[in-house]
């Protein structure tokens, strides 16, 4: 078996890694792949098994289209898996805290979203996240007192957070920038900046999608948008600020001129 053939196979996407049966020697659960910016590293951790490589073929602007397009065309075609039934935390709690009610106020998602609670142990403010048949699957907590994580997750749901009924996606990183924006545009949050095969089968449905990750992940911002693009109409908005810190008129203006392409 050609090795890294079999790998880039898997079609692994940036950040992403993947534990499973060794295709080699055949132990269980021994072999382990991780794509790190473009680079496919492999090894098997048996102690009997030798296998272990890199492959140095990278993902950049220039060969992004031929290199993931075809991974998302595959990808699309596989059976996404129901998640494993959600039961909501006793601790959450309706009654938000003073800290957790200026958060709302600060990434202006007041009276945008209201389904949200306070976890009385962690002492976060939780975002519900449902399905798209909306049922309850998990929750992003975000820490009021600077714990780390600073965000934290209830369940293993792989989709994404989804607000807005408008035919264009914005997709963003986090949850409070998709509320934020949803005056104007459908709100996508990827609850973290790796596109999955659950996030491409949700935005394969809209008529047109605009990447608009933070600043600091602008390469990936560029590889999704011109990956996404052979799939449905998808551009990009470059951003200077947080979406979510920004007014009303600016955050509002800005959404409108990336829609029309401006």
């Amino acid at each position: 078996m050609n090795m890294k053939d079999h790998v880039e196979s898997l079609g692994l996407f940036d950040g992403e890694s993947r534990r499973m049966n060794c295709p080699s020697c055949g132990h269980k659960n021994t072999f382990s792949v991780t794509n790190n910016n473009g680079e496919l590293m492999w090894n098997c951790f048996h102690a009997d098994c030798t296998v272990k490589g890199r492959a140095n073929r990278r993902i950049t602007l220039a060969n992004a289209d031929t290199l993931i397009s075809k991974t998302f065309q595959k990808r699309l075609k596989r059976t996404v898996e129901c998640p494993v039934e959600f039961v909501k935390p006793k601790c959450w709690s309706r009654q938000i805290s003073h800290k957790g009610l200026d958060y709302v106020d600060s990434v202006n998602t007041s009276g945008r979203y209201d389904d949200i609670y306070y976890d009385v142990r962690q002492d976060r403010l939780v975002y519900a996240i449902h399905d798209n048949d909306g049922r309850l699957v998990d929750g992003a907590g975000r820490s009021m007192t600077g714990q780390r994580p600073k965000w934290y997750r209830y369940g293993n749901y792989r989709g994404g957070f989804r607000i807005g009924t408008f035919d264009t996606a914005f997709v963003v990183e986090d949850i409070p920038s998709a509320i934020s924006i949803s005056d104007w545009a459908t709100g996508y949050a990827l609850l973290g900046t790796s596109l999955r095969d659950e996030h491409i089968a949700d935005l394969t449905k809209f008529k047109k999608v605009v990447v608009a990750l933070d600043k600091d992940a602008t390469d990936k911002a560029l590889t999704y948008m011109r990956a996404l693009n052979t799939l449905v109409p998808t551009g990009i908005l470059m951003l200077d600020k947080d979406l979510k810190s920004l007014g009303d008129n600016e955050r509002g203006s800005i959404i409108r001129s990336a829609m029309l392409g401006e």
